[in-house]
């Protein structure tokens, strides 16, 4: 479900138990604890490392999606605990983006991710305009890795980030 917002906000993505609002800067402190876990920040190019640094990422997520570039998303469990993020930038060619997304571990395999990269996907293409969605997944990332194929993206190119090999994803409307 996608429930209006004001002018220039993201609207708030909600199904049962999930819901995805727009990054605040209110989240820096929680977002920065999930990203320094060892078993999250293993598998993302290296995130801000301290709140400082996730307040201004966030402030520049705003000022992108302000300019319609960004839709960064917040993700909130039943309890309403900052659970993860869903985040996309507009590439060059308005009708991509690229697509990234970390869940707490107490998350992983409980379902979550299904129904909020749903809700996600949805208003990306149906609301946001997006017709192909690009991400990147290092290949030792299994559970990133099977996310992407349960998704139906398709393995488009690999390369090396920071010296570990990694896949590039396409994911079509």
């Amino acid at each position: 479900m996608v429930s209006q917002a004001t002018v220039n906000e993201l609207p708030i993505l909600s199904q049962d138990d999930v819901c995805l609002r727009e990054v605040d800067l209110s989240d820096a402190a929680a977002l920065a604890a999930l990203f320094a876990r060892p078993d999250v920040s293993a598998h993302l190019d290296p995130p801000p490392t301290t709140v400082d640094d996730f307040g201004a990422w966030i402030a520049l997520s705003q000022s992108r999606r302000a300019g319609n570039r960004a839709a960064c998303y917040t993700l909130l469990t039943g309890n309403q605990e900052v659970s993860g993020l869903f985040m996309a930038l507009r590439l060059d060619d308005d009708d991509r983006a690229e697509i990234g997304f970390a869940l707490s571990p107490a998350l992983w395999g409980s379902g979550v991710f299904p129904k909020a990269v749903a809700l996600y996907l949805e208003f990306l293409f149906n609301e946001w305009g997006v017709k192909t969605l690009v991400g990147k997944t290092l290949v030792r990332n299994v559970r990133g890795v099977g996310a992407m194929r349960k998704l139906g993206a398709k393995v488009v190119d690999e390369s090396v980030r920071n010296g570990h090999p990694e896949y590039i994803w396409t994911l079509e409307r």
